[in-house]
């Protein structure tokens, strides 16, 4: 998609007093703030503002019923050529959607089932290709440009296959899914996740041990999960956790169990090169405090979480030799640090 097409109408209604109003409209209601008047501050998360200028780009309507992309390709306030102009009627061609993830063809696209209406769509896109796995959830917007598709919202929600959440049925069952009901879903779900936190501090014990969910006895705790039945969140401990590995993967518990350490030992070892490449960059051999040191963990668990399912996987059987070149050449940004 021509970059610029969505912050041009954005800039014209938020730099246009005729329009004062409803962006405060769409303010509170986006935001579920009636109250909120014009220079009170509003407190945001991350990721608000990209949501919240998706949502009043496609969703929101103004009082003569229209969405902003509607309105702008109707007034052409900065008069478009009719050519400049079908961009912006192509994009009123879109739909937001909890989709998975079908297929995935690296620099080309991907192809995406929109799990409420069992539509397909192949999607043009670059750069998620190098991230999507076949199998995850993408809570994205699927619009028209040109003679294809592409992903035009904001940053995806994105759920591994193998963390559906439990509610995820009632969000997909939302009448109007859009980056607001979304968001609040989200919030909503954080909120018990917090409370279920909390009724779990019984089971969750000193030391790394747990009151396993499964087994009922006192052991290391391995894993958080939810219940199937019932939704609520449960604990596992490390035996029954390499049992349930086992069985879903039809491998011996032994195999399960040197997976299992393979998985932390690719990830040790990457931290272990990038902390020694800080190290380097800075001309020093030990971190000056606890907080520089969680600041450079956090960079390199980022970068490490950026990787694809699929990368981090296939690392584990690639012999340390290997993976010790490939590691170099992932970048992890220590920049203003």
């Amino acid at each position: 998609m021509e970059r610029g097409i969505m912050s041009k109408i954005l800039d014209y209604y938020f730099d246009n007093p005729e329009f004062k109003e409803e962006f405060l409209r769409a303010t509170r209601k986006f935001f579920n703030r009636s109250r909120l008047g014009p220079g009170d501050n509003l407190k945001l998360e991350e990721g608000d503002e990209e949501k919240f200028n998706e949502w009043l780009l496609f969703d929101f309507r103004l009082k003569n019923k229209k969405t902003l992309l509607k309105d702008f390709y109707q007034r052409n306030p900065y008069n478009l050529s009719s050519f400049q102009l079908e961009s912006y009627k192509d994009l009123q061609d879109n739909e937001y959607g909890v989709f998975e993830v079908l297929e995935v063809k690296i620099g080309e696209g991907l192809r995406l089932k929109n799990l409420k209406t069992e539509k397909a769509y192949w999607v043009k896109e670059y750069k998620g290709t190098f991230q999507a796995e076949e199998g995850e959830l993408l809570i994205n917007r699927v619009g028209k440009v040109g003679n294809h598709l592409e992903l035009v919202g904001s940053n995806s929600y994105k759920l591994s296959e193998g963390s559906k959440h439990p509610l995820l049925g009632y969000l997909i069952a939302q009448p109007k899914l859009n980056p607001k009901t979304a968001r609040e879903f989200f919030q909503w779900t954080e909120k018990i996740r917090n409370a279920n936190r909390d009724s779990l501090k019984e089971k969750i014990l000193d030391g790394g041990r747990c009151i396993c969910d499964i087994c009922g006895r006192k052991a290391k705790m391995a894993a958080m999960d939810y219940s199937k039945k019932t939704g609520d969140p449960i604990v596992i401990c490390y035996n029954c956790n390499l049992r349930i590995r086992a069985h879903q993967d039809g491998i011996s518990i032994k195999e399960a169990e040197r997976r299992r350490k393979r998985i932390f030992e690719v990830s040790y070892l990457f931290q272990d090169i990038k902390m020694k490449r800080y190290f380097n960059i800075k001309g020093k051999r030990k971190f000056d405090s606890i907080e520089e040191a969680n600041k450079i963990l956090e960079r390199i668990v980022d970068a490490w979480n950026n990787l694809s399912i699929k990368q981090r996987t296939d690392f584990e059987i690639i012999e340390n030799k290997k993976l010790r070149k490939i590691y170099k050449n992932i970048p992890v940004d220590f920049s203003n640090l």
